[in-house]
């Protein structure tokens, strides 16, 4: 009778528990009709509480930003899309535009889109600090990469507010997956732009029973080891940038002797830092800075991410060439990421996912014969060994293997992420497709992209995809001046 009792009363525990563990997953899900600038239809805003320490499920709590932009049928699709931004440390609530006017636009009509803040980013205890970021302090935004006292100050200022060590990537995609679930949806389909896309694939890895499908833009690997993919990408597009100003008449014109201009710019860094006259953005007066070459190629590589900024870059280095760095700066401070990027997640992640994996011979292997060279990668892995690291094992790196259906689309002149992390990556997707555009960077704009998207998100399949319509895709007309919005004075 006693066993019988003990067997009732543990019975009924068990049941009040997992009662209590689905009531506790509702209050913790907060999700209002909200009005958001500039988009029309239904939306929700609101939070999603998690544990900052998962595996503890005690401690710190995190509330997760949440935007839900409902579909405009009334017969909507049960499986919505969810963004991914990229950085790492760009917050996904910042691209709710993507469903209004973007290319992600066209798919509301028959899907939510979901955008949820990473842990870390945004509003979901954002880790924000300040490395080089502000334009006014031109000694500092201009200065050497990654200062150790700024990487210091950062730490101290977010270890206030956070465990730095538990905002990896598989921890805030095991948080995506319990959004997921709280928000009532079943198989979901992913959208990852750049880090997002590595993210994306992270997720699959971990959750692919909650997957329909994924589209992977300026696709990123797990194997990157970031920042180890930049002197190599940047070098590579920089080459197609000088084939085709040579192939353009306007550009040939202006810029006839463009690479010879370049390394004769790079040249003058031999003996260390140089002393140029640029514009104080809050003054809007004159000063002379003293700028190293680390900072100047890491301008130059920002503005090779994608073809609309690379269009710019000949005048830029035609500029240098003649003694003008103007040109140069307004370009690294309309540019810059900085302000848009929570630099704590961002330490966090690339210090845990990739500095650890760099060898002595991936440092020279990937670093030579390019103009970003090796300092910014020894800089970013100095910076690293100030930081706190997440458990990361070593498999992570391993490429996803997946039978999930997934597009990939990859620009040749991609200066952060091109073809060839996308060809390593469909090789172990069956039912994937890299869609290759010659004259594309690290972007997602453009009809031809969002129709193949959208073809590929109604379908679910990679199959039968027409991508003819990227043949006809060309760069921007290279420019002969800066545009004046981008003026400083």
């Amino acid at each position: 009778m006693r066993n019988r009792m003990t067997i009732l009363v543990a019975t009924m525990f068990i049941g009040w528990a997992s009662q209590c563990a689905g009531q506790s997953a509702a209050a913790r899900l907060v999700l209002e009709p909200c009005q958001l600038p500039g988009v029309e239809g239904e939306a929700r805003c609101g939070s999603y509480e998690v544990f900052e320490n998962r595996a503890a499920k005690s401690g710190r709590v995190i509330k997760l930003k949440i935007v839900v932009l409902k579909a405009q049928s009334k017969t909507a699709a049960p499986d919505p899309i969810f963004w991914l931004h990229g950085g790492p440390g760009a917050a996904a609530t910042d691209s709710i535009g993507l469903g209004q006017n973007g290319i992600l636009a066209p798919s509301r009509q028959e899907r939510d889109l979901v955008f949820v803040d990473q842990r870390g980013t945004g509003a979901s205890n954002g880790l924000k600090c300040n490395l080089e970021d502000d334009p006014a302090d031109m000694q500092d935004f201009f200065g050497e990469l990654f200062p150790r006292n700024k990487v210091l100050e950062c730490r101290q200022k977010l270890e206030k507010i956070a465990d730095l060590r538990l905002y990896t990537t598989p921890i805030a995609m095991d948080d995506l997956d319990e959004v997921r679930s709280a928000l009532g949806y079943g198989k979901i389909n992913l959208f990852g732009g750049s880090y997002g896309s590595l993210a994306a694939q992270i997720y699959m890895r971990r959750h692919p029973e909650s997957v329909r499908s994924v589209v992977l833009i300026g696709v990123a690997t797990p194997n990157i080891k970031q920042p180890l993919l930049f002197p190599r990408s940047a070098q590579h597009a920089m080459d197609l940038l000088f084939t085709d100003c040579a192939a353009d008449e306007l550009c040939r014109k202006e810029f006839p002797a463009l690479s010879q201009e370049f390394n004769a710019v790079l040249d003058r860094f031999a003996k260390g830092p140089l002393t140029v006259e640029l514009i104080n953005p809050a003054s809007k007066k004159r000063e002379q800075v003293k700028l190293p070459r680390s900072n100047f190629v890491e301008r130059i590589r920002l503005a090779m991410y994608n073809t609309g900024s690379q269009r710019f870059v000949p005048f830029i280095i035609h500029r240098a060439f003649l003694n003008d760095y103007i040109p140069w700066e307004e370009a690294a401070v309309r540019l810059s990421p900085g302000r848009g990027v929570a630099r704590g997640m961002y330490l966090t992640v690339t210090c845990s996912e990739g500095v650890p994996f760099i060898s002595d011979k991936d440092l020279v292997a990937e670093t030579r014969a390019t103009f970003v060279g090796e300092e910014r990668v020894k800089r970013h892995m100095e910076a690293c060994q100030d930081w706190p690291k997440g458990e990361i094992p070593p498999s992570y790196i391993d490429l996803v293997k997946s039978d999930l259906p997934v597009l990939l689309i990859s620009g040749e002149a991609d200066g952060s992420s091109p073809l060839w992390f996308g060809e390593s990556a469909v090789r172990l997707l069956p039912n994937g497709r890299q869609v290759k555009i010659r004259y594309y960077g690290h972007q997602m704009d453009g009809d031809c992209v969002q129709g193949i998207f959208q073809k590929f998100i109604s379908t679910g399949s990679s199959k039968d995809l027409d991508t003819s319509c990227t043949t006809s895709i060309h760069r921007p007309p290279f420019a002969t001046e800066m545009p004046k919005q981008f003026a400083l004075e």
